[in-house]
């Protein structure tokens, strides 16, 4: 593949690319870097990886999406939208908090007031998925990070990754891990073959299946192509049948299903929707032409 219209375009809109690697069909067949490669904080893209967690922990077992939240915090709050809030409904940002927060303690976070019913409105809130983390942590006896490791970071060859604590010790989940740009890519692998490692399947590759499609629209909150179509379970929905984890400064992990692809990018720019619609321009065409006969 010729990465070159891709990286042209990148400099001369200074898009402050880090590195950018493309998989298609079993192989890396592009890549290119701007700094040194380096573990970097990934941002929301830590969201895609607490989904995974919940749905190893509802497949043990340990978890159901109607799970309530305060039954098992123990702490029943004597406020219904509270009371009925689920698992669900963290995993898809409806749990009615209608401002933009990130919790560092779990009093902090269940001080919130719900503005509206959990289930009945998209908000995207960070204090959904550091909730989702404390539930993690509250069944298993494990960080999201510490139960991730055997099941998913060591088997994908990611062997000792840092993520970043709440000052009462759940892993933020929202933000906070750090990983390379090829450890973002290998984890665009997992997800883009649902789930399966090396013959080993890690996660059910239904609940990728759900995770990864729209569960609640989300056109009434922005207008923006490719974050108006709609959110799974910390999953967004795009165009070109793709679905992608992404980061504040330009931490994208893009998946194919229809065209075997994964697109992985590290940058350091805040308004990064340009980057992703250069995908759309410069390499989707390539990946699609490469599957025709």
């Amino acid at each position: 593949m010729n990465i070159e219209p891709f990286v042209q375009a990148a400099e001369q809109n200074d898009f402050k690319l880090e590195g950018v690697i493309v998989y298609q069909r079993g192989a890396d067949v592009a890549r290119h870097r701007w700094t040194a490669e380096e573990p970097r904080i990934i941002y929301s893209v830590s969201k895609s990886f607490v989904s995974v967690a919940v749905g190893m922990a509802i497949s043990e077992g340990k978890l159901q999406l109607s799970s309530r939240i305060t039954e098992i915090f123990k702490r029943p709050q004597n406020e219904p939208r509270w009371d009925s809030l689920t698992v669900q409904h963290l995993l898809t940002m409806t749990m009615g908090h209608g401002a933009f927060t990130r919790p560092q303690s779990l009093d902090e976070a269940l001080a919130y007031k719900l503005d509206k019913d959990p289930g009945t409105r998209f908000f995207y809130d960070n204090t959904c998925t550091f909730l989702l983390s404390v539930v993690l942590t509250t069944v298993t006896g494990l960080t999201v990070r510490d139960y991730l490791l055997d099941r998913l970071f060591r088997p994908l060859g990611i062997p000792d990754p840092e993520w970043l604590m709440s000052k009462d010790g759940y892993n933020i989940g929202a933000s906070g891990l750090f990983l390379t740009t090829s450890q973002m890519a290998l984890f665009g692998r997992f997800l883009l073959q649902r789930g399966n490692w090396e013959g080993r399947q890690l996660v059910p590759a239904g609940w990728l299946d759900g995770a990864t499609r729209t569960h609640v629209p989300t056109r009434e909150i922005s207008s923006k192509p490719d974050w108006d179509l709609g959110y799974g379970y910390q999953f967004w929905t795009c165009r070109h049948g793709a679905f992608r984890c992404d980061g504040r400064d330009g931490q994208l992990v893009v998946v194919f299903p229809a065209l075997d692809a994964v697109v992985t990018i590290n940058a350091n720019r805040y308004d990064y929707e340009p980057i992703l619609w250069a995908v759309w321009d410069f390499i989707l065409p390539q990946l699609e032409a490469a599957l025709c006969p």
